[in-house]
């Protein structure tokens, strides 16, 4: 079948145009925005899983009109060959419920899609229908502006070509009820009963082995149906020969499916502005459209039109118009002034003139002037009742350093144009006060707090930080452009060589002048560096106690150097403070018991209490080391030639013995340690040894004290 063009109007003027539809091709050409998915209100499903039916209903006199749609473009094929049931329960009668509902079944036949043949004449004459043929039964559907290019592209185009077919048939049938009766997805029950309540299920006759589709039901009371509601909050918005018209599309998305927009001369009779309602197709999934739009272009400007609204509903019905508004157009204001020059007065008064176009003199009210402390503003209005025909006028509010100024033209229905900033700055190269009041803190992480007396300079740009690290060496700028407060923090590191920081500040005016810098002040680091360790330098054993000398620390806030002692042979006692001193550097220890052996440690300690790491501690023996001769008794040598060994033998030591020495050489040579023995042992034997040869023994005892024996030396011939 051949049928005439059709074009269906947006409202944001996208066409789409339907040509040449017949059973082998339809081409559908969109503007730029088309949102085609499922985006019509009444069944419009995202990334629906499961298949099932939507169902809604109106009752029309003594009719009851269903509208349905499946969920997928799946079902809806297979839906189109195999058809719906549709049955009925009625629920309640004049009030009283019924037990069970009566049940009826309204299609004893699936109803299905008309035949290809009957929609011929209906396709001619209604846009709708014709797409929904062409979508149930046209060969191909082809969306043009949405093409891939390529073999690929053909590929993803056949891929989403159903969901195209399934989209734009649920939005046909959105658009005309008798078109969606013809496609199965309407139908009009006129056996219903005044009084009665129905229960209404559609499901498809799609046998369960080949796709599960959930049924959808809907209940209607037989009642007197209530009017279609009025759109809402419809405003227009005037422009240069056109009218810009919005109204509440939120509020009633589920009620209209289109609107028509309807225009008057003189306020009492209307005409549509076109035969095809405006839809909208802008909605996205996670951008859904409030407001509907709509532009009337006009023949002329100055003329008052009145415009109203009606919805539309799934089912044909026209609602009642909405409230009634009226706009004009107006020429729009294209003339631009221009600041010419300015001139400042010794009294501070600034002359400033323009230029503006003569002959567009009469599409304003007046002129206004602006001014502002920075380009980019807020501008403030100082003059705003300037004539139309002036050019000229004097501002009196006082120039500040940097003054912009502009002239806006103010035109009819509010519309403004605006000049260029014209810039105009005074003469100041006094420079602000030097900042006083500089305070400061740091802690222990090494943040520093500057905090100062705000200056009274009305025309502060800001201040600048200096640091430095020497009392009189020269500071250095820390900041790199002038900052608005007045306190700064800064960083500085506490484990470095120099224990105090020194900060200035300076002003500095809009113009850049520099003031003098302030006091400087003197900022100490917390100190968390313990001082460096002293160094023990020498020592001496004397019999009158133990001297000990020493290296001070190096650090420069040392308070005091702190001398421990520790018994040797008692540690658990812990260590014991005997001296402390500030810059002495020597110390005898006269209150050391005999034959005892000590260690010794020294701390510096700085004025914050923090101590140094100990010195390398030094071990002695308090008093001269003396020998014992009764500790080594019966000291023998026997050769035992047949077994090839020597046997060494003495008479068991005192329990004050740790450890027994015995040195062995051959005569003439010079001895070496041989073995180091517990002092509990009295024998050895030596198989280190070789017949012809002198050998010598000399063995040493050490005590418990640290202090040692006399070396008794025996010698033997094997």
């Amino acid at each position: 079948m051949n049928l005439r063009k059709h074009k269906i109007r947006k409202t944001n003027s996208v066409l789409i145009a339907i040509e040449k539809i017949d059973r082998k091709t339809v081409c559908i050409f969109l503007g730029v925005f088309l949102y085609y998915s499922i985006a019509f209100q009444v069944f419009s499903q995202e990334n629906v899983e499961e298949a099932g039916v939507k169902v809604m209903a109106r009752v029309q006199g003594d009719t009851v009109m269903l509208r349905w749609g499946v969920t997928t473009p799946s079902a809806w094929l297979k839906a189109n060959k195999h058809g719906y049931r549709i049955i009925r329960y009625t629920v309640s009668r004049d009030g009283v419920l019924i037990s069970p509902p009566e049940k009826k079944l309204l299609t004893p036949s699936p109803i299905l899609p008309s035949v290809l043949s009957a929609w011929e004449d209906v396709a001619n004459n209604n846009d709708y229908a014709a797409i929904l043929a062409q979508a149930i039964y046209g060969e191909s559907f082809v969306v043009e502006g949405m093409q891939e290019e390529g073999d690929i592209g053909r590929i993803v185009n056949k891929s989403k070509e159903a969901e195209q077919r399934f989209s734009f048939a649920l939005f046909a049938a959105d658009m005309n009820f008798e078109a969606a009766k013809m496609a199965a997805l309407g139908y009009e029950d006129t056996t219903i009963q005044s009084g009665e309540e129905y229960l209404y299920k559609i499901e498809t006759a799609i046998p369960g082995t080949l796709l599960k589709v959930a049924p959808g039901s809907v209940v209607v009371k037989s009642e007197e149906p209530q009017p279609l509601p009025a759109p809402l909050d419809l405003i227009t918005v005037p422009d240069d020969k056109t009218i810009l018209l919005t109204w509440d599309y939120e509020m009633f998305k589920s009620i209209f499916t289109s609107y028509y927009v309807e225009r008057s001369e003189n306020g009492n009779d209307f005409n549509r502005l076109g035969n095809t309602p405006l839809v909208n197709l802008n909605n996205k999934p996670n951008t859904q459209t409030k407001r509907m739009q709509y532009v009337d272009t006009l023949s002329q400007n100055d003329k008052m039109y009145y415009y109203r609204v009606k919805g539309i509903s799934p089912f044909g019905e026209e609602s009642l118009p909405s409230e009634v508004v009226s706009a004009k157009g107006f020429k729009k204001l294209s003339a631009i002034p221009h600041i010419s020059k300015y001139n400042i007065e010794e009294s501070g008064r600034v002359i400033i003139e323009w230029e503006f176009l003569k002959e567009a003199q009469n599409e304003i009210t007046r002129f206004e002037l602006n001014w502002s402390t920075q380009e980019d503003g807020p501008y403030k209005a100082v003059e705003t009742n300037i004539l139309p025909n002036s050019r000229k006028t004097t501002y009196n509010g006082g120039l500040v350093a940097s003054n912009y100024f502009r002239i806006a033209a103010i035109g009819k229905n509010n519309q403004r144009t605006e000049s260029m900033s014209a810039f105009i700055q005074t003469v100041d190269s006094i420079p602000p006060a030097p900042p006083i009041g500089l305070v400061g803190t740091i802690d222990t992480l090494g943040i520093v707090e500057l905090k100062w007396q705000a200056n009274a300079e009305k025309d502060m740009l800001g201040y600048r930080v200096f640091r430095g690290n020497l009392e009189k060496e020269e500071v250095s700028q820390i900041t790199i452009s002038p900052i608005a407060k007045n306190s700064f923090r800064d960083t500085v590191q506490i484990k470095s060589l120099n224990s105090k920081v020194f900060y200035q500040i300076v002003a500095v005016d809009k113009r850049f002048n520099i003031s003098e810098y302030s006091e400087k002040i003197m900022l100490k680091k917390p100190d968390v560096v313990p001082p460096s360790s002293p160094i023990f330098s020498g020592y001496k054993v004397m019999k009158d106690g133990v001297f000990l000398q020493w290296i001070n620390s190096s650090s420069d806030d040392v308070e005091s150097h702190q001398l421990y002692r520790q018994n040797a042979s008692e540690p658990e006692k812990g260590w014991q403070l005997i001296f402390k001193t500030d810059t002495v550097t020597s110390f005898t220890d006269d209150k050391t018991k005999g034959k005892v052996k000590y260690r010794y440690a020294i701390f510096a300690e700085d004025d914050n209490q923090l101590r140094s790491s100990p010195s390398t501690p030094i071990t002695v023996v308090s008093q001269n080391s003396t020998s014992d001769n009764n500790l080594i008794k019966g000291f023998t040598l026997i050769a035992d030639r047949e077994n090839n060994k020597v046997n060494l033998n003495w008479r068991k030591m005192p329990s004050e013995v740790s450890e027994i020495l015995i040195y062995k050489s051959k005569k003439e040579e010079k001895p070496v340690l041989w073995k180091q023995i517990p002092g509990s042992i009295h024998k050895l034997e030596d198989k280190s040894v070789s017949p012809n040869n002198i050998y010598v023994y000399h063995i040493k005892a050490m005590t418990i004290h640290g202090l040692h024996s006399d070396i008794k030396t025996k010698e033997i011939e094997f």
